[in-house]
């Protein structure tokens, strides 16, 4: 069997399958699959079209999509479950300590709010900016595919896992309420971006506390404050289109915007925002590690019959 980047990928996948099996059971949750049937369907399709399109109609393009696809939606999938997990460990709150090295750096939140709520379109736009993270999940993955980018695609896969990984393990000692419940500011102070904002403290409690043990698949919460993991998705969005002609200026506004409005719209600390860009810079630099030895490159290119020789036509 040849090793591929997509084998990588699925052993990454494993990895994290692993990780969040263990990692619940330690803590006694469990996953409540009822809540979103079709997200394990969806999945299960998707690896299905996969296995049908390598063997049963080759179709390597086919084949490519509905792989990754599916690849990506197991990262998403088991990398949140590991953030639920993170947060039963009950370390102490840290947002004293993220809060004064903020202040070290001579970083005022309180001005940076100031600055964003007295002018109502930038602090629409830096909502929409923020909300934005979703949906690049999506698009980043379609447009690398489309620009037959597919190696490029397999190493930004894994990269991903490994941000969610350290993510996870690194919030474990840095647990948060986050800046908005911890410096108690107002809803005034928020008047023109507080619909964007939402306090993630009654489930990180309940889960401190024992009291939430089966997690929904229909609602998924951030529950992250340190490191910042819109930071590092934002990061790696860049990185992963940097490459791609036509769209990696606008993915630079945009995930600078995004990378802006953290602090805004996910009520998170500066140094937040530092962490998250130290995760996705060493998920990266790992990224290009482990794919050092995977020399084989994948195409997505379907291929062409040979031609039929013309004395072999001519015997027809």
């Amino acid at each position: 069997m040849t090793l591929t980047r997509a084998t990588l990928v699925w052993c990454l996948v494993g990895t994290m399958a692993t990780m969040t099996i263990v990692s619940f059971a330690l803590a006694g949750l469990s996953v409540d699959l009822r809540s979103n049937p079709w997200l394990p369907l969806a999945i299960a399709g998707l690896m299905s079209a996969s296995v049908f399109y390598r063997y049963r109609r080759p179709n390597p393009h086919l084949c490519s999509v509905t792989e990754a696809a599916a690849q990506m939606l197991l990262i998403l999938l088991f990398g949140i479950l590991l953030t639920y997990a993170a947060m039963t460990t009950n370390f102490p709150y840290r947002d004293a300590q993220l809060y004064a090295i903020d202040q070290a750096l001579g970083l005022d939140r309180r001005a940076y709010l100031d600055f964003v709520n007295n002018r109502p379109l930038l602090a629409e736009l830096a909502g929409y900016a923020y909300m934005s993270l979703l949906p690049q999940f999506a698009l980043v993955p379609m447009v690398l595919m489309i620009a037959n980018q597919l190696p490029n695609l397999r190493r930004w896969m894994l990269a991903f896992g490994l941000a969610l990984i350290m993510t996870s393990a690194l919030s474990v000692f840095a647990p948060a309420v986050a800046a908005f419940v911890y410096l108690d500011l107002t809803p005034q102070v928020y008047a023109n971006i507080s619909s964007t904002v939402y306090t993630h403290v009654p489930t990180l409690e309940a889960l401190r506390a024992g009291t939430f043990r089966s997690i929904p698949l229909d609602n998924l919460e951030g529950l992250i404050t340190f490191p910042s993991f819109h930071t590092a998705g934002a990061i790696m969005f860049i990185w992963a289109l940097r490459k791609v002609p036509y769209v990696r200026w606008p993915a630079i506004a945009l995930n600078a915007a995004l990378i802006a409005a953290t602090p805004i719209d996910g009520a998170h600390y500066f140094i937040d925002l530092v962490g998250g860009a130290v995760v996705a810079f060493a998920a990266i630099a790992m990224s290009y590690w482990i794919c050092r030895f995977v020399p084989v490159e994948e195409t997505m290119t379907v291929p062409v019959p040979a031609a039929v020789p013309e004395a072999a036509r001519a015997s027809v």
